[in-house]
């Protein structure tokens, strides 16, 4: 029960607190790009569709 009482005010503190908000999701947003693999640079998917049109065309 102490458990979910935490939870519940942590929970309600992250949310009605915009500084202790913000921290956070910079933490997720570095955690996040930290574990994303590297993307390699090609042709996006606008230019792919673009060009299969042009060759319909």
């Amino acid at each position: 029960m102490l458990k979910i009482l935490v939870g519940v005010v942590l929970g309600f503190l992250l949310f009605t607190n915009p500084g202790i908000r913000q921290t956070t999701a910079d933490v997720l947003r570095f955690a996040a790009d930290a574990l994303a693999p590297e993307v390699e640079e090609g042709p996006t998917l606008q230019e792919r569709i673009g060009e299969v049109l042009k060759g319909e065309q």
